[in-house]
């Protein structure tokens, strides 16, 4: 009997509390400018459009904007950002998915960032790793690095459970309703694929440099950068 009481309690705390909160005030507001840089640094960028298992899976209203960059080395970054809609599942952990692309994700780790604006950033590195054929018969370990993050309004962060902390957290307690975006900037490891290819550690550089660059130029300049 003390058990349902309990129960019927901690319901009724619950549905209270859900009529005493006030709704968020105005539309969720992004903490990023949907566009990415025709040129970053020494690299070129073109569009990419979103592909047909995109389309199909995510919500139509979920915004997406990509670049592939070049530079004259033969260097390349994918740079994306997918801005979520009034549905919250266009925004997912790339863990989810990577492997079901061919991925092994070898590990992760998170990378500190100063953008060339001042303002620091974190972001997650996962190490991957798949098989490809570059010729008959001759099959080849390809490694990558894929840098992600998480925007918000007025913050970011690499870790999808404080996205998730701050999503009902902020709502709570400033009425806050954040509306995420997800950034990707990612490359391969060009050595012994290319000449003079980049070894692990000159391609985790690369990517530095070119978010470091590349960041300020879609996350609003009002919004404060923290990872903790």
């Amino acid at each position: 009997m003390g058990r349902v009481v309990l129960i019927l309690l901690l319901g009724g705390g619950t549905a209270a509390l859900c009529l005493l909160l006030p709704t968020p005030n105005g539309s969720p507001h992004a903490g990023v400018v949907m566009d990415l840089p025709e040129r970053v640094g020494n690299f070129t960028g073109k569009w990419i459009g979103a592909s047909p298992a995109e389309i199909a899976i995510l919500p139509p209203d979920t915004q997406i904007v990509r670049r592939e960059y070049a530079d004259l080395t033969g260097d390349r970054v994918i740079a994306s950002i997918v801005l979520s809609g009034g549905e919250k599942r266009s925004i997912h952990r790339p863990e989810i998915c990577l492997p079901g692309q061919g991925w092994s994700i070898q590990g992760g780790q998170v990378e500190k960032i100063m953008m060339n604006d001042g303002r620091p950033l974190e972001v997650m590195d996962l190490s991957l790793i798949r098989d490809v054929e570059v010729g008959p018969g001759d099959r080849r370990k390809l490694p990558a690095h894929f840098f992600y993050w998480f925007v918000g309004d007025r913050v970011t962060t690499p870790y999808h459970w404080r996205r998730m902390f701050l999503t009902s957290f902020d709502r709570i307690t400033k009425n806050q309703n954040h509306r995420w975006a997800y950034v990707i900037v990612m490359s391969v490891v060009t050595e012994g694929f290319l000449p003079q290819g980049k070894n692990d550690k000159q391609t985790v550089e690369m990517l530095k440099q070119f978010t470091a660059e590349v960041a300020p130029s879609f996350i609003r300049t009002a919004s404060p950068v923290s990872g903790n």
